[in-house]
Order: structure tokens, then C-alpha cells, then sequence
């Protein structure tokens, strides 16, 4: 778990814990993120809030991933809004898909489901509310 900071609060790399991301804005318990080590979106491993929603911001200033946590900090699922598809056991998942578990390599990958697609939904409208207010 200390390779991102999150046991002892400092990373293998030297980093602080939570100087990782910025928060962008902030909608009840989904937080809008953007990554500040490099040009390349990457979503958060662990948090230190209960059951956080991170919405992870790619350069375009447009949803990446919407990552969910359980109450104990750990990942529960990452939907992949952009990118490259998916295959796994044969067959080929577009985006938007779901990785279901921990690890994004090698976890679960399937289409979304009603909430699931609820949720998508809910997030894009937020953040492309909030950006028409500046």
C-alpha cells in the first residue's frame, strides 16, 4: 500500500500523500481531479474518504474515469469514459466500460448498467454545468 503514500503518508517517491492530484471543483461526494505529476490522466489507487467518487480530468479538460472506493478506501470500480477499447475472454468492450475490482489490469471488464450509466450521465452534466458557469 506505500507506494502511493497512502499507509504512511509519504510515497516511495518522496511525494506527500495527496499532493498527487488538485481537486477541480467538488459536487457533494464526487470530487473532479486532475493529475499534476504528468500530462497523462491516471486515477487515484486508494483515498481517505468513505465511499469518494473521483472523476479523473484529462488534458482536454474532459472526464476520463470515474473511479468508486468502499468505505474502507479501496478501489471498487473504475469506468473508463475515453479511450482505447477493451478485450478480454474473447470479446471487445467500447467505451464507456467498467473494470470491476482493485486492480485495473486483469479485473473485470464489462458494459455499464443502469445506475452505472446513471451515474456517467450525472457526472458529465456537472462537470459541463460547472464549466459554463465560468
Amino acid at each position: 500500500m506505500g507506494g502511493r503514500g497512502s499507509a504512511s503518508g509519504i510515497s516511495d517517491k518522496g511525494r506527500k500523500y495527496g499532493t498527487e492530484y488538485r481537486t477541480l471543483f467538488q459536487s457533494n461526494n464526487i470530487k473532479f481531479i486532475k493529475y499534476d505529476i504528468s500530462k497523462s490522466a491516471t486515477s487515484p489507487y486508494e483515498t481517505r474518504s468513505n465511499h469518494r467518487i473521483y472523476v479523473t480530468i484529462n488534458n482536454k479538460n474532459e472526464p476520463k474515469y470515474i473511479t468508486m472506493y468502499r468505505n474502507n478506501g479501496k478501489r471498487l470500480a473504475q469506468i473508463d469514459i475515453s479511450g482505447p477499447a477493451h478485450t478480454q475472454a474473447g470479446r471487445k468492450f467500447e467505451t464507456p466500460h467498467i473494470h470491476v475490482g482493485y486492480e485495473h489490469q486483469g479485473s473485470y471488464v464489462r458494459n455499464l448498467n443502469f445506475w452505472e450509466k446513471r451515474l456517467l450521465s450525472r457526472t458529465k452534466n456537472i462537470w459541463y454545468n460547472k464549466r459554463k458557469d465560468k
